[in-house]
């Protein structure tokens, strides 16, 4: 009888690189289809007109969100995929890349999934993604005049506060 090797957990890199290549091709090939990545309680962030975070909740809203971007009138290219493990076997990426449409305006983009484990693979449990345009500074708002800290100032130090997120 052969001995049957044990499986080794795949590493977050690997799962990155084969969300990535899958889910951008979905999402610019069949964008309909986009939305079996998620899970009803996945949430979906993209900006709204004012700048704000909308966020989207639900397989059957995040298909019609996603649907609604026209996904498909624009080619995607990924400059870089991070990937690192993270909470309970889940994986966290984070994707640069730029978008060009149909008139060949191209728009740098930031993008970062959390995939959640499943039974088989991963689901994206968290997507927020973000146009990352270069904006010229205001004239207006830029000085040369240097404004001392009060930590600059002999005597003064800083105080380090701890953040407590959730306790014990």
């Amino acid at each position: 009888m052969a001995a049957v090797a044990a499986q080794q957990p795949v590493s977050a890199q690997i799962v990155g690189n084969a969300f990535v290549e899958q889910y951008y091709h979905i999402l610019h090939h069949s964008p309909r289809q986009a939305y079996r990545f998620y899970h009803d309680i996945s949430k979906l962030g993209r900006p709204e007109e004012d700048g704000s975070m909308g966020i989207t909740t639900t397989m059957d809203a995040i298909d019609k969100k996603i649907v609604s971007l026209n996904y498909e009138d624009f080619r995607a290219e990924i400059k870089s995929m991070d990937a690192q493990e993270s909470f309970n076997g889940g994986v966290q990426v984070l994707v640069t890349g730029n978008l060009t449409g149909k008139d060949n305006t191209v728009r740098n983009f930031v993008q970062a999934f959390f995939l959640a484990p499943q039974d088989r693979g991963y689901f994206v449990l968290n997507d927020m993604f973000r146009y990352v345009d270069t904006v010229a500074p205001n004239p207006a708002l830029v000085s040369d005049t240097v404004i001392p800290t009060a930590a600059a100032e002999p005597g003064n130090a800083y105080i380090f506060v701890p953040l407590v997120f959730c306790t014990f």
